[in-house]
């Protein structure tokens, strides 16, 4: 298989040489490597087909992780301080760019693997690091991989914070030091931040500790590093740390728990002295059960808390929780928003009425406004809502809902809604158990009608940049509700935008109109124009395909 043999072989024999040994020397030199290469290659294709490729580079791969020499290895880069050529040959390509990341989960610890990851994160391929254990272990890697991560996270709207965190989990979530990491860094971004610290960045703080406590078998680990990093040590005698703990174990704000956080917050505040963190009450594992005690009654079974004498420390930890940043924890010109935000939460205490009929409702909504417009206050009020209209299975629509009317209880969450942004998961939340409760003696048609009026509020929630939660959940309740339903949602959906369409918008909103558009094609026209320009100014080919059905159904209608 030599391409020089023939020409070797006419010098041997012109020089004199016998044709027995030349013979030989072919018979016995000839290995068939290229005649067994494919061979072997003809196997691998009929055993993997199109995959073969994958197979032998799989392959290659294994071996290659297998024979490495590391020691040997570390020694020619710690000699040379560069790279091997090889290594740099290698990363321009991903499948030895995954051989080089098993390498250094298998070598930890190796110079030589470790400036290849460097070297890896410096040509852009961060994304592809943040499962491997091993980068933690090399700072240089490590942080640039989380600041990367912030940076997709941090300028997302609070619809794409949850779509975008899977890559950050995976980094920051690998194991114990990770997590420290990561939340370390977190709060010196805060710390530098101070009040422009943006709620995408404290939602991150939390997001990655909801998911230590649900998949980790160490379910204290989150609340035991986040009181640390404030420097709060639990176990021994800090007693807002045992405090917090004792909360958040319990799900429950227990009176001398609560008197605790109340003399070390209250008094130190008073005096002027330095405050503990307002971050350990804001944790929402703290904070609801503390608002659970003040206001539980409303919404829940709980019986009314009488005992007045707490009820002013429960009170003044949730104003003092809601108004006070960690780097302004004694601002003297807030002691008067404070005051009177404890007053606000005991008007709205005393006078709320509890499972309202329609005249008592109609006498507290001037209230009620001028309490939404505090964010607290608000949150409060959407809580009360979600129990009046779930009250006795919903019976609030069967009572007061007409179908030519908007219930005024879903115009309060819209406007909700659109003053506090923060809190539109919440009210998504409740418009979601109305959309699927079934109402006692409604029959189908108004029971559609329902669903249309919080369709039309779910579509104000897109407007709002609130659009991949909404769609998504409409897409997954497609085979469960009407199809005329979800035609309204579309309807009103697309006729309050204008051209162009981000893609972030119309994959979905394109996927969604492909379930129904059977019942698209009949819709009508007033709801069937908005649809149909959406189309027109969607450069896909699905929305082509769309484009051209309704036209085609539409001509067949002229011509019958």
């Amino acid at each position: 298989m030599e391409p020089t043999t023939s020409a070797f072989v006419d010098q041997y024999l012109e020089a004199g040489g016998a044709p027995f040994n030349i013979m030989n020397l072919l018979v016995f030199s000839y290995e068939g490597l290229a005649a067994m290469s494919n061979m072997v290659h003809s196997d691998i294709a009929a055993v993997y087909g199109n995959g073969e490729k994958s197979a032998i580079l799989d392959t290659v791969s294994r071996k290659i992780v297998e024979s490495f020499d590391v020691k040997k290895a570390d020694v020619e880069y710690d000699k040379a301080q560069q790279l091997p050529a090889y290594i740099n040959e290698m990363i321009t390509h991903r499948v030895w760019r995954r051989t080089i990341y098993k390498l250094n989960e298998v070598y930890p610890k190796s110079t030589m693997l470790g400036a290849a990851l460097q070297q890896i994160a410096d040509r852009g391929y961060q994304a592809e690091m943040t499962s491997l254990n091993s980068t933690s272990l090399h700072a240089q890697v490590f942080y640039p991989l989380l600041v990367e991560c912030f940076e997709k996270i941090a300028p997302a709207d609070n619809e794409n914070v949850q779509a975008r965190m899977s890559e950050l989990r995976n980094a920051a979530c690998r194991s114990e030091k990770t997590y420290i990491l990561a939340q370390y860094a977190l709060q010196n971004i805060c710390n530098k931040l101070g009040n422009k610290a943006t709620a995408s960045v404290r939602r991150i703080e939390q997001e990655l500790e909801s998911y230590m406590l649900d998949n980790y078998d160490l379910p204290q680990l989150a609340i035991h590093i986040k009181l640390l990093l404030n420097g709060r040590v639990v176990g021994g005698d800090d007693d807002v740390a045992n405090a917090i703990v004792d909360i958040i174990q319990s799900t429950h704000a227990a009176p001398g728990d609560v008197m605790v956080l109340y003399k070390q917050y209250h008094n130190a505040f008073s005096r002027g002295q330095s405050v503990p963190p307002a971050g350990l009450l804001r944790d929402e594992r703290v904070f609801l059960p503390m608002m659970d005690q003040a206001f539980g009654h409303i919404w829940s079974s709980m019986p009314i808390n009488t005992r007045t004498d707490m009820m002013d420390k429960y009170l003044w930890l949730i104003a003092y929780a809601t108004l006070f940043d960690d780097n302004e924890q004694s601002d003297p010109s807030k002691r008067d928003a404070l005051a009177q935000l404890v007053s606000q939460m005991k008007e709205l205490r005393e006078d709320i009425p509890i499972h309202p009929n329609q005249t008592h409702f109609n006498r507290i909504i001037r209230k009620v406004i001028e309490w939404i417009d505090v964010p607290v206050l608000a949150r409060i009020v959407v809580f009360w809502i979600r129990d009046m209209l779930s009250y006795d299975e919903f019976s609030y629509y069967e009572t007061y809902f007409h179908s030519s009317e908007v219930p005024i209880p879903l115009l309060l969450l819209e406007e909700i809604s659109y003053r506090h942004p923060l809190l539109k998961p919440l009210v998504f939340s409740v418009y979601k158990e109305s959309f699927e409760s079934k109402v006692q003696g409604f029959l189908p048609e108004k029971q559609i009608r329902l669903q249309k009026v919080i369709s039309n509020r779910l579509a104000a929630l897109v407007q709002m940049n609130y659009a991949l939660p909404v769609i998504k959940y409409i897409s997954q309740q497609v085979d469960i509700v009407d199809e005329t339903v979800t035609v309204y949602f579309i309807y009103k959906t697309v006729a309050q935008f204008e051209p162009p369409f981000t893609d972030e918008f119309c994959t979905p909103m394109l996927r969604l109109i492909e379930r129904v558009a059977d019942s698209v094609k009949i819709a009508r026209e007033k709801e069937l124009t908005p649809i149909r320009e959406f189309l027109q100014n969607v450069d896909q080919s699905s929305a082509r395909t769309l484009l051209a059905s309704l036209d085609k159904n539409n001509a067949n209608n002229l011509d019958s």
